[in-house]
């Protein structure tokens, strides 16, 4: 499940046009291993991607200008590309000059990524939300996950742990106010006399002026 939708991530989190599609320039490309260079790309698996050449440069062949392709991440710093989702690397036979990669913007994972973040950061007795969600949980969401984005393109100004720290005092601040409930509430004590039970003085209470 998801805590905040992609609409709250630009109302709570990021300001509409502040995260264009990033154009990002591949630091080199090698031939023999079929991978480009880019430290932290941050693509997942079958991430949509296309590719231009900056003015006199030349992509890689075989890749082509404005064509659709889906990243293959080998690590943190490289990726190879597939023409299909799922598919097998690409033979890349020239290293070109002046590579741009163009992805869209994960916001479905970065989403997902920050509801996963909220779950950790809110005690036993509050998850699983249930929704509507409150709105200072969808608001810490959509700011997480705006974070991650303006990571993925190069934009962010504060770090992630900042971030989630401030994101764990505030979340824990309200999750005190919310009362244990389910199958965290403390048992009851099993003290309460019932109307259908005899009246019964197991304590001696009786003798202290106690009721019954």
């Amino acid at each position: 499940m998801c805590y905040c939708s992609a609409s709250d991530i630009f109302a709570f989190g990021l300001p509409r046009g502040s995260l264009p599609f990033p154009a990002r320039l591949i630091a080199s490309v090698s031939a023999g291993t079929d991978a480009l260079a880019l430290d932290g790309h941050g693509f997942e698996a079958d991430h949509p991607i296309s590719f231009r050449a900056e003015g006199g440069g030349a992509l890689p062949s075989p890749l082509v200008e404005g064509v659709g392709y889906f990243a293959l991440p080998v690590d943190e710093s490289h990726f190879q590309v597939a023409t299909e989702a799922g598919g097998s690397a690409v033979n890349i036979t020239t290293s070109g000059s002046g590579v741009l990669v163009i992805a869209a913007l994960p916001v479905d994972s970065a989403r997902q990524w920050a509801s996963r973040m909220v779950d950790d950061m809110l005690p036993a007795h509050v998850v699983p939300l249930t929704a509507p969600y409150p709105e200072i949980v969808v608001a810490t969401c959509a700011e997480l996950a705006a974070c991650k984005l303006a990571r993925f393109t190069g934009a962010a100004t504060k770090s992630v742990g900042e971030i989630l720290d401030y994101a764990q005092k505030r979340l824990e601040r309200w999750a005190r106010g919310v009362p244990i409930r389910g199958t965290n509430a403390p048992t009851s004590a099993g003290m309460a006399v019932t109307a259908s039970s005899a009246g019964r003085d197991t304590r001696g209470w009786r003798q202290y002026g106690g009721i019954g």
